[in-house]
């Protein structure tokens, strides 16, 4: 499990509503509890997930939060990135290499969570990425929480 160093502000559920609003998605129940308990933050160790395939790794080093300072803010940075990430994606992380994890919330694969590498990003033309062009990481974001193990250092 994830160790995070909290967030200034707390979880508010207006401002979660104010999110769903803006941004027309509702957001999973196991996503919303992580937001209830932690409102995002900085990840406290050196922690990694891998990728489905057991062959790359990231190290994960913020979740973001709901009114939070701007650049780890939810709302914020789906307005940056929208055009950047397929549509039904929405931001909720960063690795140390600044790219982004992402929770779908299309009907197909609703809750699943996947890696947006940026360094692929010149492939596309905004608007072009497709959910089946990122790094499938977990079906939920427990699942995506439960991956989460310490860096081991050789």
């Amino acid at each position: 499990m994830i160790n995070m160093v909290l967030n200034d502000r707390e979880f508010n559920e207006n401002d979660l509503l104010a999110f769903e609003e803006k941004t027309g998605y509702k957001l999973p129940k196991d996503y919303i509890d992580f937001l209830q308990q932690y409102n995002g933050g900085y990840v406290e160790d050196d922690t990694c997930t891998y990728h489905n395939n057991g062959e790359q790794k990231f190290i994960l080093t913020c979740m973001f939060g709901l009114a939070t300072d701007e650049a780890y803010d939810l709302l914020n940075l789906f307005e940056i990135y929208k055009c950047r990430i397929p549509i039904s994606c929405i931001p909720i992380g960063r690795d140390a290499g600044g790219n982004i994890v992402c929770l779908n919330l299309s009907k197909n694969r609703y809750g699943y969570i996947y890696f947006w590498d940026h360094e692929k990003e010149l492939e596309y033309e905004d608007g072009e990425i497709t959910i089946d062009d990122l790094y499938y990481i977990a079906d939920s974001f427990k699942g995506f929480l439960n991956s989460i193990q310490a860096d081991e250092i050789n």
